[in-house]
């Protein structure tokens, strides 16, 4: 109970302390946090402010000309300076700079400026030229709209780091020139994510060699900021089991702290046993419980490090205990993780039908009415009407619908090149999330791949063979396909083949820091994958056969999600934003929860509270997606056809024929009897 208690507690300290901070320290993921407005306090001292400050307007007197133009540079720093870590958006929303110049000669001119927006290690330039303004014209200010930043270098601003904007105008002619500012001039971002990190670390103590004298069981708070070491010392009192208790606040994967085993060592400096792991991740916090039985009664000192470059905020606790079926135990495990089939589908409105690949038994059939109607009509007895009325049309309509159709849809049946089975997409899909998630590997990489759709990155082609054994009826008259592979599909399998064949065994028979983030994130991915594929897979017409291909290329969108955790950041071409965000928000799911348990055996849970808003309406319409078909979408109707005018045919010349036959009987001469 006391367990419970405490991870209940933990839980919901998320929305206790959020991580946020004053509007008014640089850039920050408040409402509003992202605007920054020109202001010049005087000529020679312009800033950045959150909020419309100082002098209405800056300017001067130019008596620059085309030969001698003259260049004016402003600068405008944050002020207050970054107090906050934030992550920049991909996109700016609008820059606009209100420059004129009145010339001489009485016209009103925009003067060419060329703009550096430096925020962070981002650093973008933007130039604009030269206009002037007819008399008839309202002047319009310099405006960037939706315009791309540059992120190569990252897209983290710590504190202290530069927020600058430096404006260069260069002048022509002479004449007065002038920047408006009192909210005339501005930048607006939405700044995705932030946090303090002199609020979070509210408990960090002095350094590993003096630990901070603490209870256990007390509930500590803190933050790891870069390569810190958080130590706290503690008295272990007489234990079946000891638990410690650390929930990670959720930031985005270019921040995450690595969560390796803390340090445990006695006052002798003696360090403690391996501890079995359970982590729990979802989409606010990861919850980690390290287990350690019958621990030694004496003096300990626990450690946390960080990572330079990181930053994340945790809350942990300790329980001492007995062996008992807990929260926290492997044994309430359910031992078989299966995606939740269905997740990603809209409910029915009618019977399932069963659908099945194209049968080569019905070309037969048709080859041999084919041959007997061909036999027929070379007869020079057969009727000409019937010869060209009916068996020349059956013979055409059997030709097309019961043998070309059917070897075509045969044929369209077969996996094409470069075409991948489901297996094949989740086993690439796993090498993918396992290669960026190693050691080493870029922030923005791993961002960008996790946060794909199927792993499909902008530009690449998904060319995907799927085996259908079940359609059913929408509401709005369309079918959606059932991927029977999903039914039965063992994420934990999956993933620990996965890590089996990649992982290099370590020496104590843990589980490496990768692995984890691997099985957490490769849980989560895949959760999220077979959702959007289970939920595109629809069709306006009941399909022909149980082969479907899917034929597109992916490009980048908005995420859904958190900054924190992105998802379906990659949509088909065929879908545009509009649909793909509508899509996103009404599949995305309430919850997603994947556990995993360093313990005698490797065990994963996940569970998904899946959206209860989502509709057929929702799934935007082709875009890639088609059933194998063969020659026509009306073979089927040909083949009946043929069949059914090549056998009323054959009767009637059959009938014909023997009819024919038994006249002649009937009128042919009868031979004279005798009698004896």
């Amino acid at each position: 109970m006391r367990t419970t208690m405490l991870v209940f507690f933990l839980f919901t300290s998320v929305l206790i302390f959020p991580m946020t901070g004053p509007a008014s320290a640089g850039l920050t993921g408040q409402e509003g946090g992202g605007d920054l407005y020109l202001s010049c306090r005087s000529d020679n001292d312009c800033v950045l402010t959150p909020t419309p400050v100082g002098e209405e307007a800056v300017g001067g007197q130019s008596t620059a000309t085309t030969l001698q133009p003259q260049t004016v540079v402003l600068e405008f720093d944050a002020d207050p300076d970054q107090s906050h870590i934030a992550l920049l958006p991909e996109r700016i929303e609008r820059l606009e700079l209100d420059v004129r110049q009145q010339t001489e000669s009485g016209g009103l001119l925009r003067p060419e400026v060329s703009v550096r927006l430096i925020l962070g290690p981002s650093v973008n330039d933007w130039d604009f030229p030269a206009d002037l303004i007819p008399a008839s014209v309202s002047y319009e200010p310099h405006v960037l709209e939706d315009e791309s930043l540059d992120l190569t270098d990252g897209r983290v601003v710590w504190v202290g780091e530069p927020v600058r904007l430096i404006v260069e105008i260069t002048l022509d002619r002479p004449g007065s020139w002038t920047v408006n500012m009192r909210g005339a001039s501005l930048i607006e971002m939405d700044i995705p994510w932030s946090a303090s990190p002199s609020q979070e670390d509210v408990d960090e103590p002095s350094s590993s060699t003096q630990p901070v004298q603490t209870n256990f069981e007390d509930i500590h708070r803190g933050a790891l900021v870069g390569a810190d070491r958080d130590c706290w010392s503690f008295e272990v009192e007489e234990n079946e089991v000891l638990r410690l208790l650390v929930t990670w606040y959720d930031v985005p994967i270019e921040l995450e702290q690595p969560h390796p085993v803390p340090d445990m060592i006695n006052d002798i400096g003696r360090r403690a046993p391996q501890p079995e792991v359970i982590t729990e991740s979802d989409d606010e916090t990861t919850q980690v419980t390290y287990r350690w039985r019958a621990l030694e009664p004496e003096t300990y000192s626990l450690c946390m490090f960080g990572s330079p470059d990181r930053f994340q905020a945790y809350a942990w606790s300790g329980v001492f205990g007995y062996e008992s079926l807990g929260p926290t135990d492997p044994t309430g495990f359910t031992g078989r993780s299966l995606y939740p089939s269905g997740a990603g589908l809209v409910e029915a409105t009618g019977e399932s039908i069963e659908l099945h690949r194209q049968s080569i038994s019905g070309v037969f059939l048709s080859v041999v009415l084919l041959l007997g109607v061909l036999f027929m009509s070379s007869r020079p007895s057969t009727s000409v009407k019937l010869r060209y009325g009916m068996m020349l049309p059956g013979v055409l309509l059997l030709l097309v619908g019961g043998v070309i159709h059917p070897l075509f849809s045969v044929a369209d049946e077969v996996q094409r090149n470069e075409e991948m089975l489901f297996s094949d997409l989740v086993d690439q899909r796993l090498q993918q999330l396992w290669d960026v998630s190693a050691t080493g590997v870029p922030e923005q990489t791993l961002v960008t791949h996790t946060g794909a759709t199927w792993g499909m990155l902008d530009g690449e082609r998904l060319q995907l063979r799927l085996d259908i054994e079940t359609a059913r009826p929408t509401d709005d008259g369309r079918w959606q396909l059932v991927v029977p592979e999903l039914e039965e599909f063992r994420l934990d399998q999956a993933i620990f083949r996965q890590i089996s064949q990649s992982q290099v065994p370590s020496t104590d028979g843990t589980l490496e820091d990768q692995t984890v983030r691997f099985a957490l994130l490769a849980g989560r991915s895949l959760l999220l994958d077979f959702m959007m594929l289970e939920a595109l897979l629809m069709v306006d017409e009941e399909p022909a056969s149980s082969v479907l291909h899917i034929d597109t290329i992916m490009v980048s969108t908005i995420s859904a999600g958190s900054p924190t955790a992105p998802a379906w950041s990659t949509r088909p071409t065929s879908v545009n934003t509009d649909d793909w965000v509508q899509l996103q928000l009404s599949l995305f799911p309430e919850r997603i929860s994947v556990s995993l348990c360093d313990c005698d055996l490797d065990l994963m849970d996940v569970q998904i509270i899946a959206s209860d808003g989502f509709e057929a309406s929702d799934i935007p319409m082709s875009w890639g997606l088609t059933s194998a078909q063969g020659l026509t979408p009306y073979g089927p109707v040909l083949a009946t056809m043929g069949v059914s005018v090549a056998t009323v045919a054959l009767a009637l010349e059959y009938r014909r024929f023997h009819k024919a036959r038994q006249m002649a009987y009937d009128i042919r001469p009868q031979p004279e009897r005798t009698w004896e």
